[in-house]
């Protein structure tokens, strides 16, 4: 059976900031990093938003919610991304 991909948007309550992340096909290691930040007090939540182009994710989650769209990982930066520094 093979995986769907999908990209997750995480947010930053605090500054209105979003970035869309993926395509993935596991986000463990994103949710891992939000909760990580969340623990030391940043306002962050991520959100699955399925088999979609990242630019579609980002127009839809910013027509619904509002915000400024940033580069990716700039929020939380997941271990698998250090890796590939």
């Amino acid at each position: 059976m093979t995986q769907r991909s999908f990209v997750l948007v995480v947010v930053d309550r605090d500054t209105g900031e979003f970035s869309v992340e993926g395509p993935m096909n596991d986000d463990r290691p994103w949710n891992s990093a939000v909760v990580g930040a969340q623990k030391i007090g940043r306002n962050i939540r991520c959100f699955g938003m399925g088999d979609i182009a990242p630019d579609v994710a980002a127009a839809e989650w910013q027509s619904s919610y509002g915000g400024r769209r940033i580069a990716s990982g700039s929020i939380v930066w997941t271990s698998q991304q250090m890796i590939h520094l």
